[in-house]
């Protein structure tokens, strides 16, 4: 099924007009988008780190989560709505990358496995017996979303 036809309809958006357009939208977006990155996967990185038994062995996992989990959120939407943007400005570009689909396939693979699995590791005092492979997975998922983006401008 070619569904061209949807990304040349987002390409002609007039978010995606604008973002284009303007000389500093897209800079300034991405900007914000890697920031974001930035905080999720340094919030994440601790918790995780914790989950796997590195480090902090005082910290309970549960009690850093929810210490970190509105700047876990707050990040994502920031992630989504930035990332939205960007595409829309570079739809039909997007469309012809190799990296831009298994990134978007790696994002949605970790935002279910972060909202299910994940937060079920961290949701008790005592984690689980697989709570370690749970926080590898979890940093797995997201470097890897992480690397995909960064790919996208190489290839």
């Amino acid at each position: 099924m070619n569904i061209y036809w949807f990304y040349q309809w987002c390409d002609s958006t007039r978010l995606g007009e604008w973002v284009r357009g303007n000389t500093w939208a897209f800079p300034l977006t991405e900007t914000v988008h890697i920031i974001a990155l930035t905080v999720l996967l340094g919030s994440l990185f601790v918790i995780d780190l914790r989950l796997m038994g590195a480090k902090m062995r005082d910290l309970v996992p549960a009690r850093m989560q929810k210490e970190l989990h509105s700047y876990i959120d707050w990040s994502i939407v920031v992630i989504l709505i930035t990332g939205i943007m960007l595409f829309l400005s570079e739809a039909t570009k997007a469309y012809a990358n190799a990296a831009f689909r298994p990134k978007v396939t790696l994002l949605a693979m970790a935002l279910v496995y972060h909202y299910t699995v994940h937060r079920r590791a961290l949701s008790t005092e005592k984690p689980p017996r697989w709570a370690p492979l749970a926080g590898a997975f979890s940093l797995i998922l997201w470097f890897s979303v992480g690397a995909a983006g960064r790919a996208i401008g190489f290839v």
